[in-house]
């Protein structure tokens, strides 16, 4: 004889009810905030060029500032002691070819090109593909099939669109100029005009305003389509894709966002930008460098040494927007000891928070643990870029050292916050009320600082 009336499952309990009244609008917000933290490494990367293109530098032309970069070129985590370099190409009307030129006392070249999802493709200076000693690299569009001519050193991408970024490192008794001009002996074309390219054309964005930072409103998910648009679905992203679709973005078809719930969308955006604003602190807190000091190594690497976070187990893309959320052109892989090490100091010396209303002072030893330089930049927490200033000042490197008042040991102190040191302006980092961020680089870091008998002293509050 049956006596139950009821299936053991296929419902929920008695007198359950859905907890928002439109099931459909909670979909779209859920999906939305998904998006934008999945898709950080490529609405990052498309800002830079949305930004070159608003300032006419279209793709095969080249990006070289005849100075470092400064406050109004809003850029995540740039440094300010070297100049940029950067371009766009687009293989879908056929390979590009990118000629690197040897380095030498006149100069060298370091930094990456990427695909349309931030991904590296080739590493760049002594310690790329080019070894240093220039090379013609040859970029092949996904679906070409051909085989490559010879003389190059051919990389197929996974996307259409790519770009590339390098600093032109100023050597010893080098200028501005002189980087500059080494930068002007790269050449980008089509390789259909291999056997007689026209002259690159160079574009000096130092004067002007660069806008590159992701849009934390409605505009993202303009930009993520436009990221996206023509480019082929990598395997690991057809669920996502088809979650994108509730939210208007779908392959080959026109940007068709639900309107009527618009502002579900913009509400996820802005919740998306405070959980990875949140998860920095989470995830650096547990990555200090030293354990008796309060600075974080920064890079977050996955179990294959990338910041990728695409591993055999499962595209892990929280922990990638850790990187991408902050920065953006990160190396295809971290060696032992990269080139370059950041350390951001995520307290002071009592273990607080940095306070945007408070002034503190950074003592710099004289022998500073590298081989090349280092620099030390105040970051807007907020916006991961530099602080607009009337000094127009966002950092001092061991370049700047002329200009600083040293100490009796020949060490320097930094100061950062609101109000200048009475008779020490000259050392002094205008922060505006911004919850600052401050990063150290050490450019080629020595055996001591990998070692870690060296210690940077932690940040200390003034007042």
């Amino acid at each position: 004889m049956i006596t139950q009336t009821e299936p053991l499952g296929g419902q929920p309990s008695p007198g359950a009810k859905p907890s928002v009244k439109d099931l459909e609008e909670q979909v779209v917000y859920q999906r939305a905030f998904e998006a934008v933290i999945w898709s950080q490494p490529a609405v990052g990367v498309y800002g830079i060029r949305r930004g070159l293109f608003a300032l006419g530098v279209n793709d095969n032309d080249i990006m070289a500032m005849s100075r470092p970069a400064t406050t109004r070129h809003e850029l995540l985590t740039a440094n300010n002691a070297t100049p940029y370099i950067a371009a766009n190409a687009n293989l879908q009307s056929g390979p590009v070819v990118l000629e690197i030129p040897p380095a030498s006392d006149k100069g060298v070249l370091y930094g990456q090109v990427v695909d349309a999802w931030q991904e590296t493709i080739a590493d760049v200076g002594p310690s790329g593909v080019d070894q240093g000693k220039g090379a013609k690299l040859l970029f092949l569009p996904p679906d070409y099939k051909e085989t490559p001519p010879s003389g190059y050193i051919a990389i197929r991408s996974k996307n259409y669109r790519i770009q590339f970024a390098f600093r032109s490192i100023r050597l010893p008794g080098m200028t501005d100029v002189d980087a500059q001009t080494y930068a002007e002996t790269l050449k980008l074309y089509s390789l259909t005009e291999a056997n007689n390219p026209k002259p690159t054309r160079f574009v000096d964005a130092w004067p002007d305003r660069l806008s590159t930072l992701p849009f934390y409103d409605f505009r993202y998910f303009q930009d993520l389509y436009d990221a996206l648009s023509g480019e082929p679905v990598r395997t690991r992203d057809k669920a996502i894709m088809q979650m994108l679709a509730t939210i208007g973005i779908e392959s080959g078809m026109p940007f068709r966002p639900p309107l009527k719930y618009k502002a579900a969308m913009e509400r996820a955006v802005v919740d998306a930008y405070f959980y990875m604003q949140d998860r920095f602190y989470d995830v650096q807190d547990n990555n200090l460098f030293w354990s008796d000091r309060h600075y974080s190594y920064f890079f977050i690497l996955d179990p294959q040494g990338s910041v990728v976070w695409d591993t055999p187990t499962g595209l892990f893309y929280d922990n990638r927007s850790d990187m991408y959320h902050v920065g953006t052109y990160y190396p295809g892989k971290f060696p032992k000891q990269p080139a370059t090490a950041y350390l951001c100091a995520i307290a002071d010396s009592d273990g607080r928070r940095l306070d945007g209303d408070k002034d503190y002072k950074l003592h710099v030893p004289k022998d500073m643990p590298v081989k090349q330089f280092w620099a030390l930049i105040i970051y807007d927490f907020a916006t991961w870029a530099f602080i607009y200033n009337p000094l127009d000042r966002v950092g001092f490197s061991s370049y700047d050292k002329s200009n600083m008042k040293a100490n009796e040991d020949g060490s320097v102190d930094i100061y950062f916050g609101p109000q200048p040191p009475t008779g020490l302006e000259s050392n002094w980092i205008p922060t505006q009320g911004k919850h600052p961020m401050p990063v150290m680089r050490f450019y080629g870091g020595t055996e001591e600082f990998w070692n870690k008998t060296f210690k940077l002293p932690d940040i200390e509050l003034m007042r």
